[in-house]
């Protein structure tokens, strides 16, 4: 990470002082957020749309690490107070587990619910399983809901970095076109008034912010 960054700090600086087109900072900022406002000489808006990708990248990994984690501990709790057998099973089974207190529970309610067409468990220790408790049983369909939500918090993430690749994009063409019609050296005629996409922190999770600077 720190020699990507080195690198494109140089990459960046070598085209600094020179004139930099709206579509060349365009393209610059939509492949690594802040390299078209550096080449522009917009140095603080370059660095603030760095910074919330590279925070961004941090939250998606920290959260699906957060997700496995979390799968970890709810398998393994399913298996001790359950005597379920997760390996090799679709969404269907955990999401049933959460609901069933058993492999037969569920098939009677599926008889009853769908008839000759329900889709039952097979018998057999493969797919059988039965809560020592019904807390227990809510207890792991407590502890399910915390990964999928850390799994939905990781895809967020991706989204808000897609978001901050075009904002930056759209904001270094801005800045690089604006630096022509002033006809001015490059440095000189930045204009910091500007929508600004900043980390938040929500409660529930992580999230961007859109800020007007003066």
């Amino acid at each position: 990470m720190l020699a990507g960054l080195l690198g494109w700090q140089a990459q960046a600086a070598d085209v600094v002082g020179a004139e930099v087109s709206p579509r060349r900072a365009f393209w610059s900022s939509l492949l690594i957020p802040g390299w078209g406002q550096r080449a522009a000489g917009a140095d603080q808006s370059a660095l603030r749309f760095f910074a919330v990708d590279l925070g961004l990248w941090a939250g998606y990994l920290g959260m699906q690490r957060l997700s496995d984690i979390r799968r970890e501990h709810y398998l393994t709790y399913a298996a001790d107070h359950a005597g379920a057998r997760p390996t090799g099973k679709d969404r269907r089974y955990f999401d049933d587990l959460g609901f069933y207190d058993s492999r037969l529970e569920h098939n009677q309610f599926a008889r009853r619910e769908e008839g000759a067409e329900a889709d039952l468990y097979p018998a057999g220790s493969a797919f059988d399983w039965q809560w020592d408790d019904q807390s227990s049983r809510r207890r792991y369909r407590s502890l399910r809901n915390d990964s999928e939500r850390a799994h939905r918090q990781a895809l967020f993430a991706t989204g808000l970095v897609v978001i901050n690749h075009l904002a930056a994009a759209i904001h270094a063409a801005r800045t690089a076109r604006r630096l022509q019609s002033a006809d001015a050296p490059v440095g000189e005629q930045i204009d910091e008034h500007h929508l600004a996409l900043e980390l938040a922190s929500p409660p529930d999770g992580i999230g961007i912010r859109l800020r007007r600077q003066f």
